[in-house]
């Protein structure tokens, strides 16, 4: 029972980040660029580009999202070591990846702009983590690659 709780909690938590992040990139973002266009006089190129940029992110958090819901069922039904399983983990690892060069791109869109070093200081934090992060998803893949071979062969 205990452990059933803390899938539905992750479930419960997926959800609401998928909430979340889909309000952020149908509502927020977009109006925060129009409104830092009107105000501080920004390009409608980079008003465009920030939005193009930060819209992919989101959809690539979203489709993380999704994978992480399909590997929290396979880790639930004990087939977290399963070949379809590992698929899921493949995507997530892709996704991860391309989450991390988003930031990237955003601080060449922002950096010649900027007067105030923290947004780069934050772009620069959030790619560093997401690194982090897709690189220990990859060392995951490659362990659950191994074991996995271990239990079919």
């Amino acid at each position: 029972m205990k452990a059933n709780l803390k899938y539905l909690f992750a479930r419960c938590a997926v959800i609401g980040l998928f909430a979340i992040v889909t309000m952020l990139q149908i509502f927020s973002f977009p109006g925060q660029f129009a409104h830092m266009r009107r105000v501080q006089s920004i390009d409608l190129v980079v008003e465009i580009l920030l939005t193009i940029f930060v819209g992919v992110w989101m959809l690539l958090g979203q489709i993380g999202l999704v994978a992480l819901w399909k590997l929290l069922r396979f880790a639930q039904e004990k087939q977290f070591f399963s070949p379809s399983a590992m698929r899921w983990l493949k995507l997530l690892c892709r996704v991860a990846k391309g989450a991390a060069g988003v930031p990237a791109l955003l601080f060449l869109v922002i950096a010649p702009r900027a007067d105030d070093p923290g947004i780069l200081v934050m772009l620069t934090a959030v790619t560093l983590f997401l690194v982090t992060i897709a690189i220990f998803l990859a060392i995951l893949k490659e362990q659950i690659s191994m074991k996995s071979e271990e239990r079919v062969g």
